[in-house]
């Protein structure tokens, strides 16, 4: 058998990543942040300790990890929205693509929901969590002063509540939720504010 290839080790090492991830969202779902030992992400990702800790130096770094990942979403959305349709809006880009990503990475979004709002978990975010909510209010700010809406930071604040809020109920119900229909309902909104 010949050595695996630089790309082969590279693909290993992401795939082991993705699993630890995948295994400590789970975990922090079901027994919380606090409650959820190394040894248990790595028992649950079926990896061994020292392996887990060669991706991640703390579970609070694994942590960041997997925020930093949502973030990574996000940042993915407000990017294909900047390149798509010029016929649009950019505010109606910007939520058709929030909402476009959170169907691409529905399990993911679903347990991360579940996480974020521990005590703990908010605790060992600290300022981090609140320097990528500004950084989203920051960008649909700019998009709202581009588009003339009134008070664009309160209206951000607003519409990034609102995202906020259906995702989390689109998550819960993804059969039974009427996201496509509060998708356009949002858009004929802020098209709306934008006219007035």
């Amino acid at each position: 058998m010949s050595p695996r290839t630089a790309e082969q080790n590279q693909a290993l090492r992401e795939e082991s990543r993705a699993k630890i991830v995948a295994a400590a969202l789970r975990l922090f779902g079901a027994h919380g942040y606090e409650g959820t030992s190394v040894r248990m992400i790595a028992a649950e990702a079926g990896v061994a300790q020292g392996l887990m800790y060669s991706h991640f130096a703390s579970k609070e770094d694994l942590l960041r990890a997997i925020f930093q990942q949502s973030i990574q979403d996000v940042y993915a959305s407000f990017a294909a929205a900047e390149a798509g349709d010029p016929a649009q809006s950019s505010l109606e880009r910007i939520i058709r693509a929030a909402f476009a990503t959170l169907r691409e990475r529905l399990d993911f979004w679903r347990l991360s929901y579940g996480v974020r709002m521990q005590h703990s978990v908010i605790a060992a975010l600290g300022e981090d969590l609140l320097d990528w909510t500004g950084t989203i209010r920051v960008t649909l700010d700019r998009a709202l002063r581009e588009s003339g809406a009134p008070q664009p930071e309160v209206q951000a604040a607003l519409l990034f509540a609102t995202i906020d809020g259906v995702a989390q109920h689109f998550v819960l119900d993804p059969q039974g939720y009427p996201l496509d229909a509060v998708i356009e309902a949002l858009v004929r909104q802020y098209s709306a504010t934008q006219s007035s």
